[in-house]
């Protein structure tokens, strides 16, 4: 995100540069439990419900023990 406030000397303008281009999404979806994650995956770009669904049969449903939702 760009900054809105800046400092600058009492009386002169704040003049600075703030990055622009295309900006990425990168997406991390991982399970977790006390002794840490299981099943990350990072997807480049924004998920939608097909790629969820698709993650959590494919990676997260086999690493689930009995009981844990």
């Amino acid at each position: 995100m760009t900054r809105t406030r800046g400092r600058a000397p009492r009386g002169a303008r704040l003049l600075a540069r703030v990055p622009h281009g295309h900006w990425q999404t990168t997406t991390f979806l991982a399970g977790i439990r006390a002794e840490g994650w299981v099943a990350p995956l990072v997807v480049d770009g924004p998920i939608n419900g097909d790629v969820f669904v698709a993650y959590a049969k494919q990676q997260l449903a086999p690493v689930l023990r009995k009981g844990e939702t």
